[in-house]
């Protein structure tokens, strides 16, 4: 039975890398590998001292995180039939480095996005991290991204379209509360304030915003709401999406990025005008929630991840 070495990210309590950290594993096991995760012990010291697991990556321990895998696997004894499996590849993107001293025959890695964009966390080293990021990709048998419109802008050879798995749902279902709502980062990549000012002043209402530290909380929240409004000014999947559309409610998305891959045209806007058209018939009745274009290979994620692992 090969080992599965898996470096999970630094487990946040609202991203879905606290849901990668034990789904994986689990759905590794069920296809037959042994399974070491890299970091649990450490993630359970920090929760330990901590109380908690910030709902945001914050740098400084996602930093200490990976560190402290790096020293982990750096202390491993490797067998011949060991896989590697880097859940992040970007983020903060140390990790790799380790492969140059010490690396399986077969590595494989998830690449969710990376610095090659403007807006990215990582603008103001833009050009030196995206170096260093095309570098290390190099390091593994296959990378695995979730749109064809991320894989247009890596252009990596060894880049794999294997989309997304379905994310983990749970709400408690309620009358419509709230009629256009955003669950994006207030920042210059996830939000346009000018076009949420617009549809604000056109509609003569408040785009409703709120924090979330349950799962339960957020998609009760997406369930009670008619329309999720996306300005994002760059997307590489669009969990977004999926998370509205399993919670019932209607997203609108930029016709652009990864957006289209998900969505049908009726759901998508060029311009600020299709957009206020798209929300009037989402607030009267005219649309209904949609469904996600590429729901089968959502459903087959794992089984195609393990397939490429396993040939």
């Amino acid at each position: 039975m090969s080992r599965i070495i898996f470096v999970p990210q630094y487990p946040t309590k609202m991203r879905y890398q606290s849901w990668w950290f034990w789904k994986f594993p689990e759905e590794l096991r069920k296809a037959g590998f042994n399974v070491l995760t890299l970091g649990e012990d450490y993630a359970a010291q920090l929760e330990a001292e901590t109380g908690d697991i910030e709902m945001f990556s914050p740098i400084d321990k996602a930093i200490d995180f990976e560190t402290a895998q790096i020293n982990e696997y750096m202390n491993l004894t490797l067998k011949d039939d060991d896989i590697l499996f880097l859940a992040d590849i970007s983020f903060p993107g140390f990790f790799t480095g380790a492969l140059y001293h010490k690396k399986p025959k077969r590595c494989f890695a998830f690449c969710h996005a990376t610095s090659k964009n403007d807006l990215d966390y990582f603008a103001p080293v833009y050009y030196s991290k995206f170096t260093v990021e095309e570098a290390h990709a190099q390091m593994f048998n296959t990378i695995f991204i979730g749109s064809h419109y991320h894989g247009t802008k890596l252009h990596w050879p060894n880049s794999v379209v294997t989309r997304l798995p379905y994310p983990p749902m749970i709400y408690a279902s309620g009358e419509k509360k709230y009629d256009i709502v955003s669950v994006s980062r207030p920042t210059p990549q996830k939000v346009d304030s000018d076009i949420e000012t617009l549809v604000e002043i056109e509609f003569k209402t408040q785009i409703v915003r709120k924090e979330h530290d349950t799962w339960l909380k957020y998609y009760t929240f997406l369930n009670q709401s008619k329309v999720l409004l996306i300005t994002s000014k760059e997307e590489t999947f669009g969990y977004q999406v999926i998370d509205a559309i399993l919670a019932g409610c209607i997203p609108l998305a930029p016709n652009k990025f990864s957006y289209p891959e998900l969505l049908e045209r009726p759901y998508l806007y060029d311009n600020r005008e299709e957009l206020l058209t798209c929300i009037e018939e989402a607030l009267d009745g005219w649309m209904e929630v949609p469904e996600v274009l590429c729901h089968q290979e959502m459903e087959d994620f794992f089984n195609n991840i393990v397939e490429v692992m396993k040939g």
